[in-house]
């Protein structure tokens, strides 16, 4: 839901409409710019802006933004800072400290003549008997009430640690395709103690939000790698974690996330009702038409087809369709929404449901998708699952060659993350089963068994 006008900086907003293009292509304008002004020299270290970073800075009151991204915004827009809605806060006098509190009154107030009600009693309940000047209309100076607001805002951290956080979720977001579980880990993990620490030194209020926000997707992102790696008994903490600092942070959308996460693992680890109850909480709490509540939607059809109700995952997977024409045909990155998924997920459904030649069709058309995309598009880990659900289809039409043939192409992938490793082990243990007299088959599965130890 967008903000009322009164809620927006609009000339931040007025500059980007008028170049008709929505926040998250403006966020990708403003990123090529800043690529081009580091290799030019003009900015001493790579920078890059994240959605949600981008969204702060068209709310009203925005904060003001660190240096390079100043020097990007300007550059871009081709107008002073000033004029895109950005004010700097005012310098407040040299050395403030916040007023010391009047000592407290020795006793309580007299009891007022005339006044049918105990009034000192009823002070003395809500803590009146140490009262200060400020409770007395008549004594109560400015200076006590600006000493609340210079306490509010005295405290906190280094604005830029927190902006480092958020910078770091969108690259680890944005690395994740095509990169090892095992060298994301460490990368991911220093930032999430980093972000436990800063919790830890008396952020502001509005600062702890923030970074309960990003210590939430942090631990996203950690589940996500550890369910690559076969870590379930870290999937389920960290996916606790990010859920309970969303709560804290007031951010549905961490929360969404984190049943992602859980969904998933759960159906790679044949848990389908636990996966079809953590699709229900996410929609439940995702922000509508947020990239979680697409995400989760589909997510939804796929665990309704994993339980084997096929009425719920037809109207499901139509709910999800509904977004095709609001999301690109591919996407890039962890938290990526685009079409092909939602065609990879239908594969994996229609299989499960035993409409094989369905899945197939999917699974196919998933594949040729995959494979089309230039190579910073390319999702490795999405089309091997799309080629072992085409290989799974093969093989329960009747066509083990086939089936054993696209299975060693996901085997290639550069990606090798245990969900490609267990479903490949499954495959052959299908394929031992139903055809004990082929030798190819038995060979098929001695392999994936040793993938899967």
């Amino acid at each position: 839901m967008s903000e009322p006008a009164s809620g927006v900086n609009g000339p931040l907003r007025e500059a980007r409409e008028r170049l008709g293009r929505t926040q998250e292509e403006i966020v990708s304008d403003l990123n090529a710019v800043a690529h081009r002004m580091h290799g030019e020299g003009r900015l001493k270290r790579p920078l890059m802006l994240s959605d949600r970073q981008y969204r702060r800075w068209e709310r009203a009151r925005p904060p003001m933004p660190r240096r390079d991204s100043r020097a990007v915004l300007e550059e871009f827009f081709g107008r002073p800072l000033r004029s895109l809605g950005f004010v700097p806060p005012p310098a407040g006098p040299e050395n403030a400290t916040p007023a010391a509190p009047p000592p407290a009154m020795a006793g309580a107030a007299p009891h007022e003549e005339g006044d049918p009600t105990d009034r000192r009693s009823a002070l003395a309940l809500l803590g009146g008997a140490v009262l200060i000047p400020l409770v007395n209309p008549d004594t109560a100076r400015a200076d006590d009430v600006r000493a609340y607001t210079v306490g509010l805002t005295s405290g906190g951290v280094d604005p830029a640690r927190i902006e480092d956080l958020e910078l770091a979720v969108h690259r680890l977001g944005a690395a994740y395709p095509n990169h090892a579980p095992r060298d994301l880990w460490s990368v991911a993990a220093s930032q999430r103690q980093a972000a436990a620490s800063l919790l830890e030194q008396r952020p502001t209020p509005r600062q702890g939000r923030e970074l309960a926000h990003q210590a939430g997707m942090l631990s996203v992102v950690l589940a996500w790698i550890a369910h690559d790696l076969g870590r379930k008994d870290l999937v389920a903490v960290l996916c606790e974690d990010a859920w309970q600092h969303g709560e804290q942070a007031g951010s549905p959308e961490v929360c969404a996330w984190s049943e992602d996460v859980r969904c998933t693992d759960a159906l790679y680890d044949q848990r389908p009702w636990d996966a079809l109850a953590a699709a229900n909480r996410g929609v439940a709490i995702a922000p509508g038409k947020s990239k979680a509540a697409i995400r989760l939607s589909a997510q939804l059809a796929r665990a309704y087809a994993y339980v084997g109700n096929k009425s719920a995952f037809l109207a499901a997977a139509a709910e999800a369709d509904r977004f095709r024409e609001h999301i690109p045909p591919h996407g890039a990155g962890l938290f990526a929404v685009d079409a092909v998924r939602l065609i990879s997920y239908n594969a994996s459904s229609y299989g499960r449901l035993g409409d094989h030649n369905r899945a197939a069709l999917a699974a196919a058309e998933a594949i040729g998708q995959y494979e089309a995309v230039p190579s910073a598009l390319q999702a490795p880990t999405r089309l091997a699952i799309a080629q072992l659900d085409l290989a799974f289809a093969h093989a329960e039409l009747g066509n083990v060659d086939g089936a054993i043939e696209v299975a060693q192409y996901a085997l290639t992938s550069s990606r090798l993350v245990q969900s490609i490793r267990g479903r490949a082990h499954r495959l052959g243990r299908t394929l031992a089963l139903n055809h004990p007299e082929l030798p190819q088959a038995r060979s098929f599965s001695e392999e994936t068994r040793a993938l899967a130890a």
